[in-house]
């Protein structure tokens, strides 16, 4: 359904981490990126997914840039709430919740072992950094 793969392997920027179909839309879908970004997609527009409808991306703080910062923003998980209406995403350091209808920040951000950010050196070392982490609603979708 969806290729980002360039021609030339050498030009890779990002994979697919993870992906899932919207709860009560089943022609909807979204994916996540290595780069920390979501794509919604809508395959009522075409069979092959190469244009997305919408792209949700928290704009990066150049302040806090380092050179753990696109590792760290690699979302390892991402799930819909089972109303479909918002998004969970997972990555190292934090929970986000996505309004569907506002995709230029998240709605509400959960920092998760924040206390781990002074020791991104050391995790890269033991490549604890690439660890993938879950995510999931309650059935409440709370």
């Amino acid at each position: 359904i969806v290729d980002i793969k360039p021609p030339n392997m050498e030009d890779l920027t990002e994979v697919i981490t993870g992906a899932e179909f919207h709860p009560r839309e089943c022609n909807l879908f979204v994916y996540s990126s290595s780069r920390g970004i979501i794509r919604l997609c809508d395959m009522r527009q075409s069979a092959l997914c190469d244009r997305h409808c919408k792209v949700f991306e928290e704009p990066e703080d150049p302040t806090t840039r380092s050179f753990f910062s696109e590792i760290i923003s690699s979302i390892s998980d991402i799930k819909f709430s089972h109303s479909g209406r918002y998004m969970l995403t997972r990555d190292f350091l934090n929970l986000k919740v996505w309004d569907l209808q506002m995709d230029n920040k998240p709605v509400e951000t959960y920092p998760i072992h924040e206390y781990l950010r002074t020791k991104l050196c050391s995790l890269y070392e033991n490549d604890c950094i690439f660890d993938k982490f879950e995510c999931c609603w309650s059935p409440h979708d709370k």
